[in-house]
């Protein structure tokens, strides 16, 4: 969100994780937002670049942050586009200045099957969807990374994956990352807990028998408590070696901002899902419109105390959809013709065809066809599996570089 008079959007922690942003106007008319100067939770997705990282449309200032991975050290580098936060910081002129973030991985696991075509793969037992959104990347030496197309990920690789969890149980990718080979690693996922048995140490949660004998425990196990679990996954059974119990929304800090895909929408109680939260919109100004799977940003306040709902006073639909993730080629360089009538765009001697379905993106905005003119600089994601009726090969996502 970009700062203005008749706003001062601060944001919000979750559990779980999730995605960035602010709205527009005051809506219901509620309790101003705190100072610059007041504490504030931010959870949500990073956006930017990996070397000028934002959120909500504004800086991070990560300078003397304390970051973690999943709750172990890590390093201020490690805050890139698509990564999602949760934490606590300033504000200030400059920017967002933080204090403490996580960086919250949804799933840790192996490829045990993949559909291009679908934009989806499986991760211990769950389903993880694809967008053009998604950001999919090489991990390398350091902190270095290149980045992937869907069909470069195989069965068997080794993925960290952030994202949202829908009301389905699926998950929708906001970033992947594939592990160096040879890299340590453990399996992590999130569920909720049932059939606790404190004599046997074992419960059941995400589709697996969990035994934390060994475990460290973060909160106190109860069934209907959601979960974070890292260890080691073997068929159905999950050796876990540490726990951490998520709590509801609640703190000092208790405005809010956060972003993403949003899942079960009931337009009559005005209530939908975001990551494991559910948002009541019913005082809050909506601009755009709300439909399912749409990605928006919300601004507010934590609901009732020990529950998981947060009261949102704006709500702005940036994405109603957000194309397929199904491509098996990426093409940087600068557009050197454009057919509008046909739809087509010539990007390094090869023409690519479009629709409506296409997903254009300047600055993190959702732009139109007009945006791409001869001369810009874009990066391009496309299927060759996917031709008209000229043998052309469809674009998926078109990202115009620069303002």
């Amino acid at each position: 969100m970009i700062p203005s008079a008749r706003t001062l959007a601060v944001s919000c922690g979750l559990a779980m994780a999730f995605l960035a942003c602010g709205g527009s106007g005051s809506g219901s008319g509620s309790a101003m937002p705190p100072t610059q100067a007041a504490s504030i939770k931010v959870a949500g997705l990073v956006s930017g670049t990996s070397a000028t990282p934002t959120f909500n449309r504004q800086p991070m200032l990560t300078g003397g942050a304390t970051v973690t991975v999943n709750g172990q050290p890590a390093t201020a580098a490690q805050i890139r586009p698509g990564a999602v936060i949760q934490g606590t910081a300033t504000r200030t002129a400059q920017g967002l200045q933080l204090a403490s973030v996580n960086l919250h991985h949804d799933l840790e696991g192996t490829i045990t099957s993949l559909d291009l075509a679908g934009s989806r793969f499986v991760v211990l037992g769950k389903t993880v969807l694809l967008d053009a959104l998604t950001r999919i990347v090489q991990e390398g030496p350091g902190d270095a990374e290149t980045s992937l197309v869907l069909a470069d990920l195989k069965v068997g690789d080794f993925v960290e994956v952030y994202g949202s969890e829908k009301a389905d149980g699926t998950v929708l990718a906001t970033r992947v990352e594939r592990e160096v080979v040879g890299a340590e690693v453990e399996d992590t996922f999130h569920g909720t807990v049932s059939g606790l048995d404190i004599t046997a140490k074992t419960f059941q949660a995400g589709g697996f028998l969990v035994s934390y004998g060994s475990a460290t425990i973060q909160g106190t196990l109860a069934n209907g408590v959601r979960v974070e679990v890292r260890g080691t996954a073997s068929g159905s059974a999950f050796a876990a070696v540490w726990i951490k119990v998520e709590t509801e929304v609640g703190g000092t800090e208790s405005e809010f901002e956060l972003s993403g895909p949003i899942s079960g929408l009931d337009t009559s109680a005005k209530t939908f899902l975001l990551m494991s939260y559910k948002v009541d919109y019913s005082a809050a100004e909506v601009e755009g419109t709300l439909v399912e799977g749409a990605q928006v940003e919300v601004e507010g306040t934590a609901g009732p105390a020990g529950t998981m709902t947060l009261m949102a006073r704006e709500v702005s639909v940036r994405f109603a959809s957000a194309g397929s993730g199904a491509s098996d080629m990426e093409r940087e360089g600068t557009i050197t013709a454009v057919d509008p009538v046909a739809g087509t765009i010539t990007l390094g001697g090869v023409t690519y065809w479009t629709d409506g379905a296409t997903l254009f993106v300047r600055s993190g905005a959702r732009v139109s066809f007009s945006a791409v003119t001869v001369g810009a600089m874009v990066e391009l994601h496309a299927l060759s599996t996917k031709t008209n009726a000229a043998g052309q090969a469809y674009a998926t996502l078109v990202e115009v570089k620069g303002g």
